[in-house]
C-alpha cells in the first residue's frame, strides 16, 4: 500500500523563510569568478521538518552561511 501525501499550498503565515533566485559568487585573486550557488529558491514552512541534501560542493554550507 502506498501513501499519498496531499500537497498543500503554503499560507504566507506558515512560511518561516523564503528565497528566491539566490546566486553567490565567488571571486578568486589570479582566476575565474566560482559560482557557489545559482538560481537557488526556497520556502519552509512551519511545522515541517526541512533538509538540504547534495554531494560534496554543491554549496549546502554556503547556503546555510547566507
Amino acid at each position: 500500500m502506498v501513501d499519498r501525501i496531499q500537497r498543500q499550498e503554503a499560507t504566507p503565515d506558515d512560511i518561516v523563510l523564503s528565497v528566491h533566485n539566490l546566486t553567490k559568487e565567488f571571486g578568486t585573486p589570479k582566476g575565474p569568478v566560482v559560482q557557489a550557488l545559482r538560481d537557488i529558491s526556497l520556502q519552509v514552512r512551519q511545522g515541517r521538518v526541512t533538509g538540504l541534501v547534495g554531494a560534496d560542493g554543491a554549496g549546502k554550507t554556503t547556503l546555510i552561511r547566507i
